[in-house]
């Protein structure tokens, strides 16, 4: 009787553990990332926290998952979750309408202006400042009146974003991107490292040397030239927006 009580109770223990194995293995998690990086997540419209976060416990099949951030269109997608294991979801945020003044203002800053040379923005007073200025987002117009020539360029501020413009004289019209964002906002922390002037990047399959200051960098071992360098702004690392866009280009879109 005793040994028919106590296979009982252990044939109810295993029952119990397969039970609760088989409870676990049906439900899964999700790691989810955004470029940039700090979007407000919502999971089934729920809101769980600023990405790049793990949602765990979750119960194996669609979710969905909504995006949002300041400036970046919203995004609204659908995660695919595995019982036990974990799903990764990266998306790449678009910025948001460029008019007149929408979402959070960006960062005008102006290199290479001739000691006694002069700007004027949207039309404004000429002034000798290329100190760094806050910006509506959109569509703007400068002119430059250095070295007895007037450069007149159309350029976009971006939500969030510094945009730098570097004056080459009247003869030179810049091709290349100008425009350099917060490293910290494409990048996880520990992508990049920065000592002295000098900027080592390493993500997924790329790897950046750059300095501060300086125009040309070193992308997987070739020359690489941009129409602005890499900054520290208010503390922050600041890289060219095109060369952000190079090095986390093969992060998948979310599905």
């Amino acid at each position: 009787m005793i040994g028919r009580f106590v296979s009982g109770l252990l044939a109810c223990a295993i029952a119990a553990s397969v039970g609760i194995a088989e409870a676990q293995s049906a439900l899964g998690g999700a790691y989810i990332t955004t470029l940039p990086s700090g979007a407000d997540v919502w999971f089934d419209g729920t809101y769980v926290g600023h990405s790049p976060l793990v949602v765990d416990a979750l119960a194996a099949g669609r979710h969905g998952l909504t995006l949002t951030k300041a400036g970046w269109n919203t995004v609204e997608t659908a995660v695919v979750v595995t019982g036990g294991s974990l799903v990764t979801a990266s998306t790449r945020l678009v910025p948001g309408n460029r008019g007149a003044a929408p979402g959070e203002p960006g960062t005008l800053v102006v290199r290479g202006v001739p000691l006694g040379g002069t700007i004027s923005v949207d039309g404004a007073p000429p002034s000798a400042s290329k100190d760094p200025r806050p910006m509506a987002a959109g569509s703007h117009q400068i002119v430059v009146d250095a070295a007895g020539a007037r450069t007149t360029r159309t350029f976009t501020i971006y939500p969030g974003t510094t945009t730098g413009l570097v004056y080459g004289g009247s003869a030179r019209v810049e091709r290349r991107s100008a425009v350099v964002a917060p490293a910290e906002d494409y990048l996880p922390t520990n992508a990049f490292v920065v000592t002295g002037k000098r900027i080592v990047v390493r993500y997924l399959n790329h790897v950046v040397v750059a300095h501060f200051g300086e125009s040309q960098v070193m992308l997987d071992g070739a020359t690489v030239a941009f129409d602005s360098a890499p900054e520290s702004i208010g503390g922050k690392l600041y890289l060219p927006l095109a060369l952000l866009e190079k090095v986390t280009g093969d992060v998948s879109k979310g599905r």
